[in-house]
Formats: structure tokens, C-alpha cells, sequence
């Protein structure tokens, strides 16, 4: 009978996921990356081949280095051409897959079916994952978790079967995740966490009877631990410096982002990701980085550090609070801008994984009060269902959205202050649409925001239109910053010299 209800929990969790998100699969490429990654990327377009399969795993396109991403996104060109549709579907697919198995990953390490059951389906539902799924860009986030989870599951197989080829089948796994999106780099951490809770393999710092592999022996040393890891230590450091190496162009430096923002950002941005879990309303596909205030970096530290001291000083009685806290903050940790890439402030898809955590302390805390107070049994289960139905609901509305970037980019510029990048998009699609007026105004909202903003494609296109308004000397300018910017624009280079050439005829007569 369990095994018939941990079987319809699966599925189950599949199709309502599944459903939830099949108009995602009518949604057109994003303006945002997906030309660079899918539309205009010839080695993606061309599908898997020798060439094709060499540049995944030896170029450094995008600033990233996740070939298996490249591959996948290579087979679905293959498959299905040029056309948005099935790349969307295949996000689809993979958020539904990776619902299921974190279904069956929770339920299999603590038996406890419902709450296992809840953890998922917030997972499945929650609005902050809505970009994951529906940016065909993101497609490392579902990817790389479907790989995450996987690993997680052989790890927890090795424990209980003490079986090495499960412990090769994790690494393997996370090795593909890391390929995917090295954001996992976390990961080793996340499996002693998991030796904490919730399979019990440690208890008052030392193995709980945890089989040594070489002799068979009960060890208790927290070093035999640590050696296990050895493995996967050594995997997520050659992602970091692979991927440092990636980055090392597009990472801000101490003078452009100082090191007190972004400690101050990091601390506010996981309060406000924790805010959004709960009150997930004025979501936004790019959030500026701007100052924080001192209040605001003191009030986050509080709030942070009083959490942290409350889940460990209850980690003998309620473990699970300790473990879903610190997995939310672990695996938060790679992308929270110490090593600042990029100018966001935060963004909905890093919480991919790390919502988990927040969900574990829900699910199992729920099921604690009810355990404490039986009575509150058909309370507890309707507060439990209210929340799943709100989520899918704002779900459903944010998914909205994305259905065309017109709407996407000016729901980011009404969510958030000062959005340049937002207005910059905005632009960008105006001027693929033809409509040249709207996106001049765009630009000038961004040249108004942020007078040296630095992308090139937008000086360049913005130039294009200041001289189609007479107005040379500036459309001269923008040229040149582009060319700052990328000195290999040779679009940039062309115009320049042709503008450079009208200027100097007018200047003859």
C-alpha cells in the first residue's frame, strides 16, 4: 500500500507540475541571453556534432563553462530546429522530473511520505522558480539539479548498501551537474549536512556507526567523514577554478563593487529571498545592484544571526530546522556577490535549490505542531493546501509575463528602481520590432540611469538611432564606448568609420 502511494506521489507530483507550466511551452526565445545561447549561436544550431561537441567542452562562451548544458541544448536544436517550443518543453519536463525526485529523494531518506510530499510540491509550484523554467537560457538551473538530486540519491543508496558503486554513481552525477552550473559547488558541504540529518550518520561530532568501507569496522572519527568527501572536494574546486578563470573578464573589481556592498548586499539579499518565499510579489527577471543602507545590513545580520542561533541551539531536538537553514544557506553561498559577476543584486533563479532548505523547515515544523496538537490536524492540512494554492496561483499570473518580453521587461522596470539593464532590454526589443521611437526612449532611460553603462550592443544600436536623428557628435561617442567596450565590434568599427566619413564631407561643404 505505501509503495502504491509513494508511486502515485511521483507521478502525481509529475503531471501537476507539468500542467502548471504548459503555456510556458507557447512562449518565445527570451531577449535576454537566449539569442546568444540558442537563436544566433551556430554551434548550438548546429546540433550535436564533433565540431560542435569539441567547442562545448573547450569554449568559454558566455563567461561560463557548462558543456553539458551546451549538449543539451545542442540536442534539442537537433530535435526540434529553431523552434522555442521544444526547448521550452524540455524545461518543463525537467522541473517536473526534478519535482519527482526530490519527492523521492526526502521520502526515501525519512520515510515521512506527506511531508516529503509537501517539500516537493512547494518546490514544484513556488513563483521564484518560475524563471528557471521558463528562461530556455536557465536551463542549466533545472539541468544541473536534476543531477544535484541525482547525486544526492546515490549518496544516500551508498550509505545504506555501504555499496561503492553508488558512491561512484554520485560522483559521476555531480560531476555532470557541475558541467551543467557550477553554482554546486556546494555540494560536499550539502552531504555532511546530510550525514547531520537526515540520515543520522553523525551525533555529537563523531560517526554514528558508519561502516568503513576497507575493514568493515564502526569507525568514529569525523575525520572518515571528511575523507569521504575528499572526492567531491576535489571536483567542486576544479569547477571554481575553471569557472573563475570563465568569469575573470565580467567580475567586478573591489573599486567598481567595494567589498562592504557587497557584504551589506549579500546580507539583505538573503533576507529579501526569505521575504519572497513567503510574500512572493514584485518578482523581477534582473534586480539592480544599489547601496543598502546601514539599518538595512543591521537588521539582515540580526535577523541572519538570530535564526542561526536559534535552529543550532535546537539541533538535538528538531535537527531538521539546523539542516534545511544551513542547506538554504550553503548553497546560496557561491552566488551571493562576494565574488561580484555581473550587476545584479540577487536574482529568483539562484534560489532554485536553496528554496529547499525553507521548505524542509516548513514541512517537517508543520508536522511537528500537529504531532504536539492533533486537534490542529485539519487546520494544519488546511493552511498546508492554502499555501500550495497560492503559490500556484501567483505562478500561474507570473508565468504571465514571460509570454512576451515586451510585457517581461516592462514588468521589471515597475518592480524595481533605477533598472537600466531592464530599460536596456526593452530597447533591444523595440528595435527587433521595428519600432524605432520606442526603443530611442529606452535607451535614453538607460543613458539618463546609468550615463556609462557598459554593454556595447547597446551603444551601438543606440548610436545608430542618435544619428538617424542628425545628431552626429553623440552617435559618434556611443561608437567609440562600444568600441571601448569590445574592441572586436566590428559592427561598431564599420559604423564609426562610415560616420566618421559623413562628419567629415559636412564638414567640407
Amino acid at each position: 500500500m505505501k509503495r502504491q502511494l509513494n508511486v502515485a506521489m511521483i507521478v502525481g507530483l509529475f503531471v501537476i507540475t507539468a500542467a502548471l507550466y504548459s503555456k510556458a511551452a507557447y512562449f518565445p526565445f527570451c531577449i535576454i541571453d537566449d539569442t546568444d545561447y540558442v537563436r544566433k549561436n551556430i554551434h548550438v544550431a548546429s546540433g550535436l556534432s564533433l565540431d560542435s561537441i569539441t567547442w562545448a567542452f573547450t569554449a568559454f562562451h558566455a563567461s561560463n563553462w557548462h558543456p553539458v548544458t551546451w549538449l543539451s541544448l545542442m540536442l534539442d536544436s537537433q530535435l526540434f530546429g529553431n523552434n522555442p517550443m521544444g526547448f521550452h518543453l524540455v524545461n518543463i519536463f525537467l522541473h517536473a522530473l526534478n519535482t519527482s525526485l526530490l519527492f523521492l529523494l526526502f521520502n526515501s531518506m525519512t520515510g515521512a511520505v506527506w511531508r516529503s510530499a509537501f517539500v516537493a510540491a512547494c518546490f514544484a509550484v513556488h513563483p521564484l522558480h518560475v524563471e528557471s523554467v521558463a528562461w530556455i537560457t536557465e536551463r542549466k538551473d533545472v539541468l544541473s539539479t536534476l543531477f544535484w538530486l541525482l547525486a544526492l540519491l546515490f549518496y544516500y543508496y551508498y550509505v545504506k548498501r555501504s555499496s561503492r558503486s553508488m558512491y561512484l554513481f554520485s560522483l559521476v552525477t555531480f560531476a555532470l551537474g557541475l558541467m551543467a552550473k557550477p553554482m554546486l559547488v556546494t555540494t560536499p558541504v550539502i552531504l555532511l549536512l546530510l550525514d547531520f540529518w537526515p540520515l543520522a550518520r553523525l551525533k555529537n561530532g563523531v560517526i554514528n556507526r558508519v561502516e568503513h568501507q576497507a575493514g568493515g569496522q564502526a569507525a568514529n572519527h569525523f575525520k572518515l567523514l571528511l575523507l569521504e568527501k575528499l572526492p567531491f572536494v576535489l571536483l567542486a574546486a576544479g569547477s571554481s577554478i575553471v569557472t573563475m578563470y570563465a568569469q575573470e573578464n565580467c567580475m567586478s573589481t573591489l573599486a567598481e563593487v567595494p567589498i562592504l556592498l557587497r557584504v551589506s548586499n549579500a546580507l539583505w539579499a538573503l533576507v529579501l529571498y526569505m521575504a519572497k518565499t513567503v510574500f512572493p510579489f514584485n518578482l523581477s527577471v534582473f534586480y539592480p545592484l544599489a547601496q543598502v543602507s546601514l539599518w538595512q545590513t543591521g537588521c539582515a545580520a540580526g535577523i541572519l544571526c538570530g535564526i542561526a542561533f536559534t535552529v543550532l541551539k535546537q539541533k538535538d531536538r528538531y535537527p531538521y530546522l539546523a539542516a534545511g537553514w544551513f542547506l538554504f544557506l550553503i548553497t546560496l553561498l557561491p552566488v551571493l556577490g562576494i565574488i561580484q559577476v555581473g550587476s545584479q543584486s540577487m536574482a529568483d533563479r539562484y534560489s532554485y535549490i536553496p528554496l529547499i532548505g525553507l521548505f524542509v523547515m516548513a514541512s517537517w515544523g508543520g508536522a511537528e505542531l500537529y504531532e504536539k496538537n492533533p486537534k490542529l490536524k485539519n487546520l494544519i492540512g488546511a493552511v498546508a493546501a492554502g499555501v500550495l494554492l497560492f503559490f500556484a496561483v501567483i505562478t500561474w499570473n507570473q508565468l504571465g509575463y514571460w509570454r512576451d518580453n515586451v510585457i517581461l521587461m516592462r514588468h521589471a522596470i515597475e518592480t524595481t528602481e533605477n533598472n537600466a539593464y531592464a530599460h536596456c532590454a526593452l530597447g533591444f526589443t523595440y528595435d527587433q520590432l521595428g519600432e524605432k521611437d520606442r526603443a530611442f526612449e529606452e535607451y535614453w532611460e538607460v543613458l539618463k540611469i546609468d550615463p556609462t553603462y557598459a554593454d556595447s550592443q547597446y551603444h551601438n544600436n543606440f548610436a545608430i538611432l542618435l544619428y538617424q536623428r542628425g545628431m552626429l557628435e553623440d552617435a559618434i561617442k556611443h561608437f567609440r564606448f562600444a568600441l571601448q567596450l569590445n574592441p572586436d565590434d566590428e559592427k561598431a568599427e564599420i559604423n564609426l568609420q562610415a560616420i566618421l566619413k559623413i562628419k567629415n564631407q559636412l564638414t567640407k561643404k
